[in-house]
């Protein structure tokens, strides 16, 4: 009996994290993004890293908001809670966390890019 427990907790935990997660299919793509910097459009390109890694090189016309700092300073700099954001950080890890955040404080157009290292462009310093 203790056996079939431990494997229906797995698998719910399984479809909590894939399932409700997002799983890396619900990133946004590069081209995506690319399409949207080049058009212009109107959204928040945010950066959840350190302000070091920021200055080390980040997307052009990205905003630093250190994941760590999303939920004391969100409503101060993004008072827009309908404008679409897409988040990135280093690995996705972070972007992660801040996108859930944001969500949870009632922002409306979340998305997440994961990491820069999906970047193809060039970074800004």
């Amino acid at each position: 009996m203790g056996k079939y427990l431990v494997v229906a907790a797995l698998a719910v935990v399984g479809l909590f994290i894939f399932g409700f997660g997002g799983g890396k299919s619900s990133l946004v793509s590069y081209e995506e993004l690319q399409a949207k910097l080049a058009k212009k459009e109107n959204f928040v390109l945010l950066d959840v890293r350190t302000p070091e890694e920021f200055a080390e090189g980040h997307i052009g016309g990205s905003v630093l908001l250190p994941y760590d700092e999303v939920e004391q300073k969100a409503a101060g700099m993004l008072p827009e809670k309908e404008k679409a954001i897409i988040v990135y950080c280093r690995s996705g890890r972070r972007s992660a966390i801040a996108a859930d955040a944001l969500r949870g404080l009632g922002y409306k157009d979340v998305k997440d890019f994961g990491g820069i290292s999906r970047w193809k462009g060039a970074l800004e310093r």
